[in-house]
């Protein structure tokens, strides 16, 4: 028996010491090959960031790098820059560039009602802004309500001619719904177009957990059939894990709640999408109504008159539009500032078609060549999109060189350590509070392109797409964290 044991650790010390030569040797031959790949004006911050890739990533993935000096216009790196990538949601540098130059910095995405007295229909009208809450509707049915005739009953009329009628973009994945970052696509957008569920377990073993939806509204119905159970009453193999979903095969606005909860549990709270949203909007609003005396009887989609009796609007301005696209990475924004523009440019109604050879336009007048990339979506959440990082740098630089729309994009970006999708990252390093990028998260998909200045203040711009890679992305974000470091506290005499 401990002759057989002597054997069993003798064989796994083996195949360890095996195991570790391999990946030395592969980290030594995938040094060498970019070593062969790579382009620097610098051999010294060649070395480093060549370095960063191949010591970090195992098992490897396809990455691409350029990183660009916008002060002096010096390529300081370059790994397969004009390879495609997916990139994920770097795709919203794009929109957000398109939108700026083809919208303009005074730009506003309004929410409009309007009052046919002939009809008796007050509508509610949706112009693409993806910011609208349960209070903004709340504040319009209160402003709303003194302006009406009294005594008189009234329908609602939701308009959603502004947009297509496509709710999702190309080659969205079926089976995303009902998360909330696969949204439906309209006008008229109330609240992200979700709901929010939130769980509390009971006290008492054997009860149903406590469910609410916010905003409360009869447009969703629900279906809790979870039970709490005591912590020690199951174990962890046994347990029923909680669930809260919709029923969205169905195409219904029926929440389910399943499952076991422990009575320790925190609060769950999940975000879903919901069906036909512009009707959702229109009933949260039409309840707004009622609460305020104005009797309101069916909701349905309809548009005013040319003459209305009355009109009141409400707005979201285009840089905070643009701020919470970038710093949320928000997709049904993204999506909606891409019919936007259609819409706004080419007519009614908008179409993600239509946006998106606006946004080729842009970028053919700015030098980028539009035959070597594919744009399906607005947000990136499309296996359709690619790019490479040369193409993201150039749009960078383009819009770095314009004066006017450059104050309003850099600061709609999240900044390292503080803010957006990358508040927690590059703490403690050069990079805080001076890296501005935009990230990209799909699955074996991440991106991050951006600003930074360095440590003698050049500002510079920078691109890294990784793809295909089996396992977690964090190893590679932190290839990307420690690159942006780097730039961060580079000085030109160590170069």
């Amino acid at each position: 028996m401990v002759i057989e044991k002597g054997i069993v650790m003798a064989h796994r010390l083996i195949v360890l010491c095996i195991s570790i030569l391999v990946i030395g040797c592969t980290g030594t031959r995938e040094a060498a090959r970019l070593n062969s790949l790579s382009v620097s004006s610098s051999p010294a911050l060649k070395a480093r960031v060549d370095a960063l890739v191949a010591d970090t990533l195992f098992p490897p993935c396809n990455v691409g790098i350029k990183i660009v000096s916008l002060s002096r216009n010096e390529t300081l790196y370059a790994l397969n820059e004009h390879m495609l990538f997916n990139p994920a949601s770097n795709q919203k540098l794009f929109t957000t560039a398109a939108a700026l130059s083809t919208l303009g910095v005074d730009a506003s995405f309004p929410t409009v009602v309007s009052a046919d007295t002939t009809r008796n229909l007050i509508v509610i009208a949706g112009f693409g802004d993806p910011l609208l809450s349960t209070a903004d509707l709340d504040s319009l049915a209160r402003l709303c309500a003194p302006a009406l005739l009294p005594g008189r009953s009234w329908d609602l009329g939701v308009d959603v001619r502004y947009f297509d009628d496509l709710y999702w973009g190309a080659d969205w994945e079926w089976d995303d719904e009902p998360e909330a970052y696969a949204m439906f696509i309209t006008p008229l957008i109330l609240n992200n177009n979700t709901v929010t569920v939130r769980v509390l377990p009971s006290a008492i073993p054997g009860m149903p957990p406590t469910v609410s939806i916010d905003p409360p509204t009869g447009y969703v119905s629900l279906e809790n059939t979870a039970v709490t159970v005591a912590d020690s009453a199951v174990a962890d193999s046994g347990r029923v894990p909680l669930k809260i979903s919709r029923l969205w095969r169905e195409r219904l606005n029926t929440i389910t709640v399943t499952g076991q909860i422990r009575t320790s549990s925190r609060e769950r709270v999940e975000h879903l999408s919901v069906w036909r949203p512009e009707l959702y909007a229109g009933t949260v609003f039409a309840e707004k109504l009622r609460a305020q005396g104005v009797q309101i009887n069916t909701v349905r989609l309809d548009s005013a008159s040319t003459t209305p009796a009355m009109t009141l609007q409400f707005a979201h301005a285009i840089d905070t539009v643009l701020t919470f696209l970038n710093k949320a990475s928000d997709n049904l924004s993204a999506e909606s500032v891409l019919k936007s523009i259609a819409a706004t440019k080419r007519g009614q109604p908008g179409s993600a078609r239509e946006g998106i050879m606006i946004v080729n336009t842009y970028l053919a007048a700015n030098g980028i060549d539009t035959n070597r990339i594919a744009i399906a979506d607005g947000s990136g959440l499309s296996r359709y999109n690619l790019t490479s990082p040369a193409t993201v740098v150039a749009l960078l630089t383009a819009m770095y060189r314009d004066s006017v729309n450059f104050p309003v994009f850099f600061h709609t970006l999240p900044v390292a350590g503080v803010d957006g999708t990358i508040d927690s990252r590059m703490k403690r390093t050069p990079a805080e509070g001076n890296l501005r990028a935009k990230t990209g998260t799909l699955s074996a998909v991440t991106a991050l392109s951006g600003y930074v200045k360095s440590a003698d203040g050049e500002m510079l711009a920078f691109s890294i797409l990784m793809q295909n890679y089996p396992a977690s992305s964090r190893s590679y974000r932190a290839v990307q964290d420690a690159i942006g470091a780097l730039l961060a506290g580079l000085k030109r005499e160590t170069l």
